[in-house]
């Protein structure tokens, strides 16, 4: 079973850790209210003032769903990754 679970979230994964080695140092969250928060500044930004690219679609195991990994990218040149399992 684990080497199932490794195959699932591989692509995921990887991707992920590409972003980050690329600068996209940032983990953001999506909110209700149509913006996103910055984990790590805690700065919040409406889904219309940043630049949003879907990057890669996977199965995640763990939560059971199909999830999306996208770049965000702020205008005070924050950068970082949003997993959602819809596309933006």
């Amino acid at each position: 079973m684990k080497n199932k679970i490794n195959r699932l979230n591989v692509s995921i994964t990887n991707k992920v850790i590409e972003l980050q080695e690329r600068g996209y140092d940032c983990d953001f969250l999506l909110l209700n209210n149509s913006s996103l928060l910055c984990m790590q500044t805690n700065r919040k930004y409406p889904l219309d003032s940043v630049s949003i690219n879907m990057m890669e679609h996977g199965y995640d195991f763990f939560s059971q769903s199909y999830k999306n990994v996208h770049t965000i990218e702020t205008g005070n040149g924050e950068r970082g990754v949003l997993l959602t399992e819809t596309v933006l």
